[in-house]
């Protein structure tokens, strides 16, 4: 899901505990890159990271309304993905009215411990946390020019999104384990994410995984 997966970069970014630093992103492997940098985008929490991660058992779920007027699918290959390796992805999103700010997010993901699951806290705006605005943290303004392949299929990166169907087929990339948090160790994850914008219900993504890390 090379651009699900860019996209998330974005929002990664979007999460940064500090004000991203002004950068000009040619490409999505450059923004990926820009994650990797100790103090700028991560605080020194992050610094320490898994040398290897496998990510199994990838499962997506629409865990929305069918009213929802933004619909997103996607691919992920392989299964298992190996960080630190290629990865080939494709997404379409297709949004029946216009995103605009405030583009609220609630994400929730809960590890399992035992029978159990125990929620990941939020830490340094990753994990189970909420953002009022993703529009605003998006280190890019209304006008600069996306990063490929983003641009090469005239994706938007930038609030607002138009109505229409945007469309990526698949693309390769290489994923760091740079932009990987420190939580994110062995065992059986559940993650929600819910959009929304002036208390209206947008779209709503389950996954779960399975990660081993060392």
């Amino acid at each position: 899901m090379s651009t699900a997966l860019k996209i998330l970069a974005l929002f990664l970014v979007a999460a940064a505990a500090a004000p991203p630093p002004t950068l000009e992103f040619n490409d999505i492997n450059q923004l990926i890159k820009a994650l990797e940098m100790p103090g700028v985008f991560m605080n020194d929490k992050f610094n320490e990271k898994p040398l290897k991660v496998r990510m199994s058992k990838w499962h997506v779920t629409d865990c929305g309304m069918p009213s929802d007027p933004v619909k997103i699918n996607g691919t992920l290959m392989p299964d298992p993905l190996n960080i630190n390796d290629e990865i080939t992805g494709s997404f379409n999103v297709t949004p029946m009215v216009m995103v605009s700010s405030p583009l609220k997010t609630e994400v929730t993901i809960m590890k399992k411990v035992g029978s159990g699951m125990v929620k990941i806290p939020c830490i340094s705006n990753l994990g189970s946390c909420s953002y009022d605005d993703l529009c605003s943290l998006i280190p890019l303004q209304p006008g600069d020019p996306c990063p490929s392949p983003l641009s090469d299929y005239n994706i938007p990166c930038t609030c607002p999104f138009k109505m229409g169907s945007y469309v990526l087929p698949p693309q390769s990339f290489y994923l760091p384990s740079g932009i990987l948090p420190s939580w994110l160790v062995t065992g059986e994850y559940h993650g929600k994410a819910m959009l929304s914008s002036n208390g209206k219900a947008l779209a709503c993504r389950e996954l779960t995984m399975s990660v081993v890390s060392s």
